[in-house]
């Protein structure tokens, strides 16, 4: 089904909000457009504080390649071809972890919204998470699991697994943020967060 990049970002110091904002969109939406192997699905901000650091994350859905990817961007960054894309964003931006993952279901790209992320450690196969997921989905019509994604190998950040739910409006995680209280198998919550689209988060 391809692979999954995450980056998990943060702004560096003294950097003001506006800039930041300003340049991270440009390397990003520039990299999404001139290379089509790539899309950005996700481009999120921690919003009212709640959540874990890194406080930004952009989703990377490669469908056609695995690990070989990174091959090409090793060559393309090498080259110094992705220099006018990257440099605005690097000026402004750390990248602090990233991760390479395997998604469960097809990531869906998403451009606005509010989202609730669960970052959890797999107790079970890729089968019973991805059953346990669509079965909550099937529950609560009105949410979208926009990414349900486990980490390949050690290649990433604790926990490991992730799931976003694009959600109507934050009255209605009452409906799903308390279902994993408990649960060890086939996951275990360890952190959840909201986001709001990148630009668009509450500090």
């Amino acid at each position: 089904m391809g692979l999954v990049y995450i980056e998990y970002f943060s702004r560096r110091p003294g950097v003001g909000l506006e800039e930041f904002r300003a340049a991270a969109a440009q390397g990003q939406e520039g990299w999404d457009a001139a290379y089509g192997e790539d899309q950005l699905v996700l481009s999120l901000g921690r919003t009212w504080r709640l959540g874990p650091e890194p406080e930004y994350l952009a989703v990377w859905y490669s469908p056609k390649a695995g690990l070989e990817r990174l091959d090409a961007w090793d060559r393309i960054f090498r080259s110094g071809a992705a220099d006018r894309m990257e440099q605005p964003f690097f000026r402004v931006a750390r990248i602090d972890a990233a991760g390479c993952y395997e998604p469960l279901v097809e990531p869906m790209r998403r451009r606005d919204g509010t989202y609730y992320a669960e970052f959890f450690c797999a107790r079970g196969d890729r089968e019973a998470i991805r059953a346990f997921y669509l079965e909550r989905a099937s529950r609560h019509p009105g949410f979208t699991l926009a990414l349900l994604v486990l980490r390949l190998g050690k290649l990433g950040p604790d926990p490991g697994g992730l799931a976003v739910w694009a959600i109507p409006d934050f009255a209605s995680l009452e409906q799903i943020a308390r279902e994993p209280e408990g649960v060890q198998q086939p996951v275990e919550l360890v952190m959840a967060g909201t986001y709001a689209e990148f630009g668009r988060e509450i500090l």
